[in-house]
């Protein structure tokens, strides 16, 4: 799952709140920059990367952590943003079992989170094809959650969009699960509104029930209904 929306939407944020409801019998490695996610999961390790000593020396990189992460075994890699080459490595470790994964980038729609990791997919010391790169997001990505601060100033989901990979033209092709729908301002210049299902139904919507979760699903019961229910 990708979250994606601009400067001060509430990414990381909204990271925190997901990274809350992951199963505290789950291994979570955590990989960032500058610690700012908070986990209560007793199984949690915390990967920081380190910026090199005067001399030069020291350097750890998030891509050094990358290689360091998967030594551990997760269940989940939570990266706290993605902003360069090592954008390769999470999509690579997606794509190679370790479902589950959340992180956090710089877009303001679903289209242009998916043509950002592949950009900064490209940017990695990997001589990498264009088009390896895009099937490679293409496959890796399930889920986009695209979060905006509306001019009131508050912070809301916008759309839950699904991927479903690329088309016979190599585009990436997406569609909104969830979108949110103003209603208007209140008196005090609040923005109304609420998320509301488009009536797609998810490819992985009968997921849950494989995995035994179909009890748990209350809130979105219709939405992930199995096939033939």
């Amino acid at each position: 799952m990708v979250i994606a929306g601009g400067t001060g939407s509430g990414k990381t944020s909204l990271l925190n709140a997901l990274s809350a409801e992951i199963p505290e019998n789950e291994r979570i490695v955590v990989i960032e920059d500058s610690s700012e996610l908070q986990l209560n999961q007793p199984h949690t390790v915390y990967l920081e990367a380190q910026p090199a000593k005067p001399d030069g020396t020291g350097r750890v990189t998030i891509r050094d952590l990358f290689v360091d992460s998967l030594r551990m075994r997760p269940d989940r890699i939570v990266v706290g943003e993605i902003r360069r080459g090592e954008a390769l490595d999470l999509i690579q470790s997606m794509i190679s079992g370790h479902s589950g994964a959340l992180t956090t980038v710089h877009a303001t729609t679903a289209n242009d989170a998916a043509i950002r990791l592949e950009t900064l997919s490209l940017m990695s010391d990997v001589a990498l094809p264009v088009h390896v790169a895009r099937t490679q997001v293409a496959s890796a990505i399930q889920v986009i959650v695209q979060i905006s601060r509306y001019l009131d100033g508050s912070r809301k989901i916008r759309a839950i969009t699904e991927s479903l990979g690329l088309d016979d033209k190599g585009n990436y092709q997406f569609r909104d699960l969830y979108r949110f729908e103003a209603e208007g301002l209140s008196p005090e210049g609040r923005l109304l509104g609420e998320m509301r299902p488009t009536g797609e139904v998810p490819t992985f919507a009968d997921e849950a029930s494989q995995m035994g979760f179909q009890d748990r699903v209350n809130l979105t019961r219709k939405l992930f209904e199995p096939a033939g229910t």
